[in-house]
């Protein structure tokens, strides 16, 4: 390969890592902002968003069982959402007997979604790990 032919590489491959980076900076700036956080019992989650003003969002807490997060939303997880469940990749792994392998997702319209999943194999009672807050969302999951 000739030097003038590498050196056209390479300047290809610089302008194409300059656009690939353009895009990733501005899709991270579509993106709303993200945290983690330790909450009720040590359970670690997720808020997505930003709080919206007035939102019966703003009272719950990472950690909060299903039942507990109906009583703070007044049935709205119950009535009035769409959920649904969904397996994990630690379904499939053999002898795995902790929790997450499925989660429950409740979209649940102006307000943004939920998402909860069990803490073991021998505890039904699922547990809040993320909120996502979102006044656009339109209470559907698709």
């Amino acid at each position: 390969m000739s030097r003038k032919t590498l050196a056209a590489c390479m300047v290809a491959l610089m302008a194409l890592s300059a656009v690939a980076t353009a895009e990733a900076k501005k899709k991270d700036a579509d993106e709303p902002p993200s945290r983690e956080v330790k909450g009720r019992h040590d359970v670690e989650g997720e808020i997505v968003g930003n709080e919206i003003p007035g939102s019966p969002f703003t009272k719950l807490e990472i950690g909060m069982s299903m039942k507990q997060a109906n009583d703070v939303l007044g049935d709205k997880t119950t009535h009035g959402a769409d959920c649904g469940e969904y397996m994990t990749g630690k379904s499939f792994i053999p002898f795995h007997f902790g929790g997450d392998k499925v989660r429950t997702e409740c979209a649940i319209k102006g307000l943004g979604r939920l998402v909860f999943t069990n803490q073991s194999d021998f505890d039904g009672q699922k547990v809040l790990i993320k909120i996502e807050y979102d006044a656009a969302e339109d209470g559907y999951r698709e």
